[in-house]
């Protein structure tokens, strides 16, 4: 397909940084759940954005941190996992986070990485005045040479096509990998337990959310429901 673009997108960063929001917000489509508990995302989860000149298969992946458990070592392998052969990678920064030594140790994990990065600087939404974002992003731009950066609200329409249009620009011209309607590679028994989750850490607080795991035990579909029984 001539003029087609294609590629694959990690995007990667500390937690609670807005991945997951980012990544439904450019499928177009909830392929992730979200909390405002670090740790939500336990695996890399892939979304695809499919245009009428592009395709974009993102891949979100856990918040960067020290691993100290079992979990979190697997969280973190998951994340080096995602670095590999990739046409772009997505850093995403917390605009509302003052950074300090654990974003400069997160961001190393692009240091033997070939894949070009854009710094996204996010939650524009939550602060009082743009230009308190510029010190943040001035930081990041110190420790990695980005390709570019551009600060975003992963809530605005607009600013998600502004990323969108940024990220199809630096793609190479490549098949449809999958079918149009396509836009995620997670089951639906998968997306089931992980809205059950969801809302789980919406509603627990202290140890009890990171505890959680979720088994679906039946199944049941008829015409008009889904009948899922879960422990």
């Amino acid at each position: 397909m001539s003029g087609f673009v294609s590629g694959f997108v990690s995007i990667l960063g500390r937690p609670n940084a807005g991945k997951s929001t980012l990544l439904n917000a450019l499928v177009g489509s909830k392929v992730a759940i979200v909390a405002d508990k670090p740790q939500t995302t336990r695996s890399a989860i892939q979304g695809v954005y499919t245009g009428p000149d592009c395709q974009i298969v993102f891949i979100d992946t856990p918040g960067i941190h020290k691993a100290q458990t079992a979990i979190g070592k697997r969280m973190m392998h998951s994340v080096r996992s995602s670095l590999d052969e990739r046409d772009l990678l997505l850093y995403l920064a917390d605009a509302t986070v003052q950074p300090g030594e654990p974003d400069r140790d997160a961001v190393s994990i692009l240091r033997h990485v070939e894949s070009p990065a854009i710094l996204l600087v996010n939650k524009l939404d939550l602060i009082e005045n743009a230009e308190r974002a510029l010190p943040v992003i001035e930081f990041y731009r110190g420790l990695h040479p980005f390709v570019d950066f551009l600060p975003i609200s992963a809530q605005s329409a607009s600013d998600v096509a502004k990323l969108r249009d940024l990220i199809r620009a630096r793609l190479p011209e490549g098949p449809q990998y999958f079918p149009s309607d396509h836009v995620t590679d997670q089951p639906a028994r998968f997306l089931a337990t992980e809205l059950v989750r969801e809302r789980i850490l919406q509603e627990t607080e202290q140890e009890v959310p990171h505890s959680v795991v979720v088994l679906i035990d039946t199944w049941e579909e008829s015409d008009r429901l889904i009948k899922i029984f879960a422990t």
